[in-house]
């Protein structure tokens, strides 16, 4: 058995024994402050759920619509590896004396 096996073991065997003998007296107060926790509001609202997914959606977008404004730059205006040339040449433009 792994170690999590071993304690379960041995906190299932205390908690069968509690049950045989008398149970331990709780502090004062203690069902109070239980009633306390369990009437607080614990779960999330849907308005807390979607505020915290609508802002993840938002950053989501801004970091797609950066990466598609990215690649439109580059389609934009492309990369030559070669010097660009003259496509008319100058001679018959050039009136010599």
């Amino acid at each position: 058995m792994n170690d999590f096996d071993q304690r379960w073991q041995k906190l299932a065997k205390q908690a069968d024994g509690l049950f045989d003998g008398a149970l331990p007296e709780l502090p004062f107060g203690f069902a109070a402050r239980v009633l306390a926790r369990s009437r607080e509001a614990t779960a999330q609202t849907w308005e807390d759920i979607f505020s915290v997914l609508g802002l993840r959606a938002v950053m989501v977008s801004l970091c797609l619509c950066a990466i598609s404004a990215g690649l439109a730059y580059t389609e934009a205006y492309p990369s030559r590896i070669e010097h660009p040339t003259i496509e008319q040449p100058l001679d018959g433009v050039l009136l010599w004396p």
